[in-house]
């Protein structure tokens, strides 16, 4: 494969500045950080809002108690909200302290209506005196069962359990130990800090605002890494596949070699898609840093230069692979067909995520870390995991089998590239294809 590389730098030039000035391109830098951004948010915050806006709503609890257990039980129920619980609430996240659990609660009071029987419970409830009615069979010391009844039930309902919970073991001891007990036993856990083993091999405090820092920055670096090897792709399918439909092919092949043509689309429109994720990146920087100070989260060099090896490798195996997708199908429709199988290979890890984030050291999680479709966005979920330490050598074998498969779909898309431009008609076949590769 000879190539004249001044004239694959001139195409090269001509593919960048012909991508970065279309107007669509600078949407795309502008607004699909803003949607995936304003989406996330909205979803997170809409779920945060729905829960404290469930433990609002819970103004009164009718109560049937055929056991007597529960007739000390007070009728006010007091529900603590922290900042935990609205990890939306910035300033409340810089006041936090290791010894200071709960900072900026507030309370939510409910109340206790209690019923004879269930009849009168559930007339009440459907009426809307009361939000919930709790009934307590005569049997609940030796079975431990409860029954709940409560108009509509969602996906966010469990919010609702706190209150009921607290007055059920308020009421349960009261009168046989004292109030702090009765306090402590409502929360035992509320006070308590936890420590985790850190990447340094030194125990520090768990903040569950940094281990939501570290799921986003996972999930972003990750998504961002996916995105450029994909937007470049597509822009070497599209460029090759339209060039070819309306022949624009013929001509320039009339002055260059495929090579130098499929080299200069390689690095042109390489670079608009490298400029594209470069400025999400700066975005996301401005946008994310007084958060990141806040939780004290740490991006080291060594993961920078492992995100941009992984993202040049995928990056250059994936572009490979589109080019010569696009060099033999006759239009961009098959085009976008053939690459479909590509591109979602590229995003199962996500599909995954939660399994690979929660055990970064499973079979799983290594075995689609070294499959090069799919080892980018893998290997940059587990390198950002909080979970655990990726082995050097694990890192290293990834890091090799990428570029063996990089430099192969190279190879073997140059051979295809070479073939294909000039043939229109019938779409070959995966023979015909595997023969271009091994005689081209």
């Amino acid at each position: 494969m000879t190539i004249s590389f001044p004239r694959a730098l001139t195409i090269a030039r001509r593919e960048y500045l012909t991508t970065i000035r279309r107007k669509w391109f600078l949407l795309t830098l502008v607004l699909t950080p803003l949607y995936f951004g304003g989406v996330m948010g909205l979803s997170m915050k809409s779920q945060v809002d729905e829960q404290l806006r469930s433990l609002r709503n819970f103004g009164t609890l009718g109560v049937v108690d055929s056991s007597g257990q529960f007739r000390k039980g007070r009728s006010e129920i007091r529900t603590e909200v922290t900042a935990d619980d609205n990890p939306f609430e910035a300033a409340n996240a810089a006041a936090r302290t290791a010894t200071d659990t709960t900072a900026s609660a507030h309370v939510i009071f409910s109340g206790v209506r209690r019923y004879p029987g269930q009849p009168e419970g559930q007339q009440a409830l459907r009426t809307g005196e009361i939000q919930q009615l709790l009934v307590i069979p005569a049997d609940y010391l030796s079975t431990g069962k409860l029954r709940r009844y409560m108009m509509h039930s969602s996906l966010f309902s469990s919010a609702d359990d706190r209150p009921v919970s607290r007055w059920l073991v308020q009421a349960l001891l009261a009168g046989t130990v004292d109030s702090t007990r009765v306090e402590r036993a409502n929360g035992p856990t509320r006070s308590m800090a936890l420590y985790t083993l850190s990447h340094a091999g030194q125990f520090e405090l768990n903040d569950s605002r940094r281990e939501l820092f570290d799921f986003m920055l996972s999930f972003i670096l990750g998504m961002l890494l996916s995105m450029c090897i994909v937007i470049g792709g597509q822009y070497l399918l599209q460029g090759v596949a339209e060039e070819k439909e309306s022949r624009i092919l013929e001509s320039l092949l009339c002055t260059v070699t495929p090579e130098d043509l499929m080299i200069g689309k390689l690095i042109g429109l390489g670079g608009a898609a490298l400029t594209l994720v470069g400025a999400w990146v700066l975005m996301g920087l401005m946008i994310s840093t007084p958060a990141a100070v806040i939780v004290r989260a740490q991006v080291t060099p060594p993961l920078l230069l492992a995100m941009l090896a992984y993202l040049l490798l995928g990056f250059l195996f994936y572009a490979s692979l589109m080019t010569g997708i696009g060099a033999i199908t006759n239009n961009m429709r098959e085009a976008q067909q053939f690459a479909f199988a590509f591109t979602f290979a590229n995003f199962i890890p996500f599909i995954l995520m939660t399994k690979i984030l929660a055990h970064p050291d499973s079979s799983l999680a290594i075995a689609l870390s070294m499959f090069p479709p799919t080892a980018a966005s893998s290997m940059m979920l587990r390198l950002t995991s909080s979970a655990a330490v990726v082995p050097g050598w694990q890192v290293a074998l990834s890091l090799t089998i990428m570029v063996l498969a990089a430099i192969g779909a190279l190879l073997a898309a140059a051979r295809v590239f070479r073939v294909g431009l000039l043939m229109y008609g019938k779409t070959p076949t995966l023979p015909e294809i595997v023969r271009w590769v091994r005689q081209g």
